[in-house]
């Protein structure tokens, strides 16, 4: 059985598309930051902490986690309207970077991985910004936009579309030994 640890919309369409039949089962974990922790420590806490530590036997545990990063800190899921406008006005026609990390958990343990995308924000006004925060509701969002949003604030990426949408697609293919079992499970099953 394939078990994902996430409630995101977003890395269920992903792996769906993908084939694998999906148990999801979130995790609900404090994701406070701690003083002094990087990003990426950040980023590793929070995927092995959505992980969880309850395995059964012959699952295939998938868990992820998205942050984005301007100038080394972390803008998370906007709370409200207002904080939602204070960070795309922050980022708007500026460069900033998207991390999505992900957690396998399988039979001989636990591999974590992630990816670096490179995003550019096209300069918007304030009138730019309330427009997108009314039509796209970006507050389930870290970094409060989704890159697949039309009309969206993203001008130019480099690096994953995918990992920008939340989940780490081509370090999770770079694996794909660790999962195959389970995926060619789910194929029969439709069958």
């Amino acid at each position: 059985m394939f078990v994902l640890k996430s409630a995101s919309p977003r890395r269920k369409q992903i792996l769906s598309d993908l084939g694998f039949n999906l148990l999801i089962q979130p995790e609900h974990i404090d994701e406070t930051q701690l003083d002094r922790e990087t990003p990426i420590q950040y980023l590793e806490r929070m995927v092995h902490s959505k992980l969880g530590y309850i395995f059964q036997p012959n699952n295939f545990y998938l868990a992820a986690d998205t942050i984005v990063v301007y100038e080394n800190q972390i803008l998370h899921k906007p709370m409200d309207d207002k904080d939602a406008f204070r960070i795309l006005k922050i980022l708007s026609g500026k460069n900033h970077f998207v991390y999505s990390g992900a957690a396998i958990h399988h039979n001989n343990g636990t591999d974590f991985f992630f990816e670096e995308t490179s995003i550019q924000f096209r300069d918007w006004n304030d009138f730019d910004i309330m427009d997108y925060i009314e039509r796209a509701q970006p507050f389930d969002k870290a970094g409060s936009y989704g890159i697949q949003d039309k009309n969206g604030p993203v001008k130019n990426w480099t690096g994953s579309y995918t990992n920008v949408m939340g989940f780490p697609l081509r370090g999770f293919l770079a694996r794909h030994e660790l999962w195959i079992h389970s995926w060619e499970e789910s194929i029969k099953r439709r069958d």
